[in-house]
């Protein structure tokens, strides 16, 4: 049986993804990938980009990965293009939108947001169709298999795992922002990794959701001491999990 640990949004937040790592490392994973947004919101987003290289066997991209790796006119992200420098940035610009792998006999795909690009939000509450779209091959996921019996993604830093007409969809969480409850969260995925076994002798899987807790006010005093920007409602995420557009 193997172990695959799938991260995602990690918004530069440093000491939430060295907790989740060292959980990661407790488990002894055969893979860790990570579904994008290592940068924006939190302010060590140079350090979360060398850590995962260092650690993950495969990176997608993210939305704000893909804003901040390109000029912008806002403010706050050429802060966040300060603290990276031309190679980080040249590294976000080339990350691929999609993973495949085979666990188990199901066909596996992980990418940031949707089956359409990094920035088409897919919400918890949306109709069954929509969920079943995911599933589709496009030109942005590409056409190099058959389509998945198992869909991950991001974005959206709320975990869950939904079956759907013998598929199943989830979403691994937030590492660094998350918007669900205040802990740090991932996925585990169990099964035969890269196995091709006939539907007729399918082998174990499964999808847990993980959740840890973190010291969430170093990382705020570490944003502090950088003066990072939005420091006030990024410290009000991490604390009570609110969105700062619903923050009163």
């Amino acid at each position: 049986m193997n172990r695959v640990a799938i991260i995602s949004d990690i918004h530069g937040n440093l000491p939430a993804l060295q907790t989740v790592l060292e959980d990661i490392r407790a488990r002894s994973v055969d893979a860790l990938y990570c579904l994008g947004d290592l940068v924006g919101k939190g302010p060590q987003g140079d350090a979360v980009i060398d850590l995962c290289r260092e650690t993950c066997d495969g990176v997608v991209k993210g939305n704000w990965d893909e804003v901040i790796a390109h000029p912008s006119d806002f403010l706050d992200a050429q802060w966040h293009q300060g603290q990276l420098g031309e190679e980080r940035l040249n590294y976000l610009r080339d990350l691929p939108h999609t993973i495949n792998l085979t666990m188990s006999g199901k066909r596996t795909r992980l990418y940031h947001a949707s089956e359409k690009s990094v920035f088409t939000r897919v919400l918890i509450d949306v109709p069954n169709e929509r969920r079943l779209a995911m599933f589709s091959n496009t030109e942005f996921t590409g056409f190099d298999m058959s389509e998945p019996d198992v869909v991950g993604y991001g974005d959206i830093h709320a975990a869950y795992v939904l079956p759907l007409s013998g598929k199943t969809l989830f979403n691994v969480g937030s590492v660094g922002n998350p918007l669900d409850e205040p802990l740090a969260s991932y996925a585990l995925l169990e099964g035969e990794l890269d196995s091709n076994k006939p539907s007729d002798k399918p082998a174990p899987f499964s999808i847990q959701i993980v959740r840890i807790p973190y010291d969430i006010e170093a990382a705020i005093a570490v944003a502090k001491q950088m003066d990072t920007p939005e420091l006030e409602p990024y410290a009000k995420e991490l604390r009570t999990a609110v969105y700062r557009g619903r923050q009163s």
